[in-house]
C-alpha cells in the first residue's frame, strides 16, 4: 500500500493529522496544524454534551423530568446547546477531518 494512501486512511479512520506523522518524510509541523484546532473542537463538544447528559441524569434521577423520549427530547433542544459556539466547534471538526484528508492526499502525491 502506497504510504499516500496510508496516511488518507489513517486521517479519515482515526483522527485528522495522525496521517501526516505516517508519511515519509514525516509532515509532523503540518499535522499539528490540522490536529490542534481538531482535537479542541472535539474536546469542547465533548464537554458540551456530557454535561447535557449529566444533567438530564440528574433531572430523571431526581423526578423532574418523565422518563418519556419526546419530554427528553424537548428537553434537549431546550437545554440551548445549539448555539454560535459549538456551531462554530462543529465547523471546525468537520473543516479540520476534511482538509486533513485533502492535504495528505496532496501531499502524497506531491513527494
Amino acid at each position: 500500500m502506497k504510504a499516500s494512501i496510508k496516511a488518507a486512511l489513517i486521517s479519515a479512520l482515526l483522527f485528522p493529522g495522525l496521517g501526516h506523522l505516517a508519511l515519509r518524510p514525516r509532515r509532523t509541523g503540518r499535522g499539528m496544524l490540522f490536529l490542534l484546532p481538531t482535537a479542541a473542537a472535539a474536546l469542547y463538544l465533548l464537554s458540551t454534551m456530557l454535561n447535557l447528559v449529566y444533567q438530564l441524569q440528574d433531572e430523571l434521577d431526581s423526578g423532574k423530568l418523565a422518563l418519556d423520549p419526546v419530554a427528553i427530547l424537548q428537553r434537549v433542544h431546550a437545554a440551548g446547546v445549539d448555539n454560535a459556539a459549538t456551531n462554530l466547534a462543529a465547523a471546525v471538526l468537520l473543516v479540520g477531518w476534511i482538509g486533513a484528508l485533502l492535504d495528505v492526499l496532496w501531499l502524497g502525491k506531491r513527494d
